[in-house]
C-alpha cells in the first residue's frame, strides 16, 4: 500500500523566496549553477561555492512550508489509504527525475527514512527526502549526467511498513558472469536485508532447473524489525541455517521470469532489454515486493584495461566444479 506525492508539488515548493524579499528558490537555484560553471579552472573555489551553494539549499528545503493546502490533502490522502493516524508506519522514499537513466543510476544516492508514525513526523521526513537529492556526494554521481542542473525534481513514496520476517535484494544476472540465466540473490532476516552493508546469505539460481549455488551464509548475528513506536529497533537473529526456504525462492523465479513482459520500458542504452534490480521480502511464506528498478552497469568500466587485467591470470583456466558434499582425492 502507498501514496506518491509527485514532481510538482517539489517544484511548487521552488516558487517559494530562498530569502525574505528575494528571488524564488528556482531562480536562485539557476543562478548559482550558472555562477558555479563560469569558475572556471579553479577547482578548490568551485568546490568552495558548491557547497556552500548545497548546505543553503538543503536548510531551505527541510525548513520551507509546503503550505496548508499540501498537508490538508496528505492528511486526507493518508487517511482514505492508509487508516486512522498513529496505527502504521511508512517507509518515506526518494524517486528523483533523473534516475534509472541509460547509463546511470540513483539507486541508494538520496534518502529513505524507515518506518515513520505520526503525521507530523512524515512531514518531517518528506522535506528530509526532498532535500537528499542535494547533498555532495548525490550532487556529484550526477553531474556528469545533467546539462540542465536545476531541472532535478524531487517525488516522494510513501509506503505503508510491512514487518517482514527476511528480506533482500534479487538482480536478474549472475553479477560475476553477467549470464541471463541466473539470478544473483542476497537476503537477511528482517527489515531492509542485504541493502545496509550486512553479512548477508548469496545465492546464484539458475532460471531453469533451479539449481542454487550458495556464494556466502548470512552470519549477521542482529536483524532489524519495525518498531510500534516508529523506526527500527535490532533483535537477535535466529542462527539458522539458511534464510530462504526452496518454496520461497521458487516465487522468486516465478517474478524474475514475468519481468521482462510486465516492464518492457526497461532498456539500456542500445535499446537492449537489462537486468532487473527488485527488492522483496517475506511475510508468512508471501513474497512482498518494494521496488522493481533497471540494474544499470557501466559498459565503459567493463572495457577497462585496469578492471579487466585484475582477472586475467584466471582466462582459460578451467578448475571445474567444486564439490563441498565429498571428500576430495588424495594427491
Amino acid at each position: 500500500d502507498g501514496l506518491v506525492i509527485p514532481f510538482g508539488v517539489f517544484r511548487q515548493l521552488l516558487d517559494q523566496p530562498i530569502d525574505q524579499g528575494g528571488p524564488p528558490a528556482f531562480e536562485w537555484m539557476q543562478d548559482q549553477y550558472a555562477v558555479i560553471r563560469d569558475m572556471g579552472n579553479d577547482p578548490e573555489k568551485k568546490k568552495r561555492a558548491t557547497l556552500q551553494f548545497l548546505e543553503k539549499l538543503q536548510d531551505w528545503i527541510t525548513t520551507a512550508d509546503p503550505g496548508q493546502d499540501f498537508r490538508q490533502k496528505l492528511r486526507e490522502a493518508m487517511d482514505q489509504e492508509f487508516g486512522r493516524d498513529e496505527t502504521y508506519g511508512l517507509f518515506v522514499r526518494s524517486d528523483t527525475n533523473v534516475e534509472d537513466l541509460p547509463g546511470f543510476t540513483g539507486a541508494g544516492l538520496n534518502l529513505t527514512v524507515p518506518n515513520v508514525v505520526g503525521f507530523e513526523e512524515v512531514l518531517k521526513a518528506i522535506s528530509q527526502v526532498w532535500a537528499s537529492p542535494f547533498t555532495v556526494r548525490s550532487y556529484e554521481w550526477r553531474q556528469g549526467h545533467m546539462e540542465d542542473p536545476e531541472h532535478v525534481y524531487v517525488s516522494v513514496l510513501l509506503m505503508k511498513s510491512v514487518p517482514v520476517e527476511k528480506s533482500g535484494v534479487m538482480v536478474t544476472v549472475d553479477l560475476d558472469s553477467g549470464d541471463r540465466e541466473w539470478l544473483s540473490i542476497a537476503v537477511n532476516e528482517g527489515v531492509g536485508g542485504a541493502t545496509a552493508g550486512q553479512e548477508s546469505e548469496e545465492l546464484r539460481v539458475h532460471l531453469t532447473d533451479g539449481k542454487v549455488r550458495l556464494m556466502a551464509s548470512a552470519t549477521e548475528p542482529l536483524k532489524r524489525i519495525i518498531s510500534p513506536e516508529g523506526g527500527l529497533k535490532k533483535t537477535a537473529s535466529s542462527g539458522a541455517d539458511t534464510v530462504l526456504t526452496e518454496a520461497e525462492i521458487a516465487q522468486l523465479i516465478d517474478l524474475a521470469k514475468i519481468l521482462p513482459e510486465r516492464f518492457p520500458a526497461f532498456q539500456d542504452s542500445l535499446g537492449q532489454s537489462t537486468p532487473m534490480d527488485v527488492e522483496f521480502g517475506f511475510l508468512d511464506n508471501r513474497l512482498i515486493l518494494f521496488q522493481i528498478r533497471p540494474f544499470v552497469q557501466d559498459s565503459r568500466a567493463q572495457r577497462t584495461r585496469l578492471y579487466s587485467g585484475l582477472d586475467r591470470e584466471l582466462r582459460g583456466v578451467s578448475g571445474g566444479e567444486v564439490r563441498l558434499d565429498v571428500i576430495p582425492p588424495e594427491e
